[in-house]
C-alpha cells in the first residue's frame, strides 16, 4: 500500500447521498466516486425516516473507495503543479437557518402585518408558504419564508392597476 502523508488527509471527504446512490469526493481536488447504496429496511418499521442496515460488503466498498480517494489525492499533491489548498470546515459549513414553529412563525410576522394561524395553516396547504414537518407532526417553517410571504403580499397589494388614458 502506498504512503499517504498528513497533509493529504486535511483535504475533506465528503460522503453525500444522491437518490439512490452514495457520492464519496474529494471536492477540493474534483475527484468523485459512485456508490450504489442497497439498503436493508429493518423489520417493523414502516415510516418516511426508517432506520436502514448497510451491509458489510458496502462497508468494504467504502473503505475502499476512500483509500482510493486518498491515494489520488497524494498522487496529485505529489506529481501535479496545482495544487489547492485543503478547504477547511470552518469555510464550507453556513449556519443553519432558524426554523420557526407555526406559533413564532406568526408571532414574527405579526410584527409587520396582523394575520392569525390559520391563515398561515390555509397559505401553507395551498403552497404560498413552505415548511416541512418533523417527526412528531408539527410544522416547522424557515425564517426565510417571512420575507418570501411578505414580498408576495406587497405585490398583491399593489397588483395590475388600471390607469384610465386620455383619447
Amino acid at each position: 500500500m502506498k504512503k499517504i502523508t498528513k497533509e493529504t488527509l486535511r483535504f475533506p471527504i465528503v460522503l453525500k447521498m444522491v437518490v439512490d446512490d452514495l457520492i464519496v469526493s474529494v471536492p477540493d481536488l474534483g475527484f468523485f466516486k459512485n456508490l450504489p447504496l442497497k439498503l436493508e429496511k429493518t423489520s417493523g418499521d414502516s415510516s418516511k425516516s426508517a432506520t436502514m442496515i448497510v451491509s458489510n460488503e458496502f462497508k468494504i466498498a467504502l473503505a475502499e473507495e476512500i483509500l482510493d480517494l486518498w491515494s489520488k489525492t497524494e498522487t496529485h499533491r505529489q506529481e501535479k503543479k496545482w495544487q489547492p489548498s485543503p478547504s477547511s470546515f470552518k469555510q464550507s459549513l453556513n449556519p443553519a437557518e432558524e426554523d420557526y414553529s407555526l406559533p413564532d412563525f406568526v408571532r414574527k410576522l405579526n410584527q409587520y402585518i396582523s394575520i392569525s394561524e390559520n391563515t398561515v395553516r390555509r397559505e401553507i396547504k395551498r403552497g404560498v408558504i413552505r415548511c416541512y414537518q418533523t417527526e412528531g407532526g408539527h410544522r416547522r417553517i424557515p425564517s426565510s419564508e417571512i420575507a418570501v410571504y411578505l414580498k408576495k403580499i406587497e405585490s398583491k397589494l399593489e397588483g395590475p392597476r388600471d390607469v384610465p388614458t386620455l383619447s
